[in-house]
């Protein structure tokens, strides 16, 4: 056998495994979009945005999920943290260009599917939550109660200790139960 059959097999192999990554990958995207996008809805409180930051968080996922950086166990904290990076690197970049006098008009589609997720217990829970408790608090207590993380994979995603999490979960909660008089149903 030559030398270029022999280079010609080993690309092969690695076109194999770069094959094998990308089914991993899409299995990985279908099953965390839902997630993704809502975590990122959440984040950025308008559809459209949510789409175009949980896409952008896939793009970065796949990119670093191609070069062999890809997550060392479960990929949800991971993703999740991928995408709140996204929405905070959105909201810089917008309060950068905030002077520009720009207004965006819903379509009328998105405008009917946000009103319909705005109805939707899950939204009025999280639009009561931000009124009555700190950002922070609210954003400890959906990665551990609506997205079912660890402590740790929540401090992983926020960039703070798994201790610091606790404490936040613990003063949302004991603010909710302080203010749940003033929540309505």
């Amino acid at each position: 056998m030559t030398i270029p059959q022999l280079m010609g097999e080993r690309r092969l192999v690695v076109d194999e495994e770069r094959a094998v990554e990308c089914v991993d990958f899409r299995r990985v995207y279908s099953e965390s979009w839902p997630d993704v996008f809502r975590y990122a809805w959440v984040l950025v409180r308008h559809r459209q945005d949510a789409e175009d930051v949980a896409s952008e968080a896939f793009r970065r996922a796949f990119e670093s999920w191609s070069s062999g950086h890809g997550p060392h166990g479960d990929v949800r904290p991971w993703l999740f943290l991928i995408t709140r990076r996204v929405a905070i690197d959105r909201l810089r970049r917008r309060r950068l260009i905030s002077w520009v006098p720009l207004e965006r008009a819903p379509e009328p589609e998105a405008a009917a599917d946000e009103a319909a997720f705005r109805r939707s217990e899950v939204w009025i829970w999280f639009d009561q939550l931000s009124r009555v408790i700190p950002a922070e608090q609210r954003e400890a207590l959906l990665l551990r109660f609506q997205f079912d993380l660890s402590d740790a994979d929540a401090a992983k995603v926020i960039g703070t200790s798994a201790a610091n999490v606790r404490t936040r979960v613990s003063r949302g909660l004991a603010t909710l139960r302080v203010r749940a008089g003033g929540m309505e149903r």
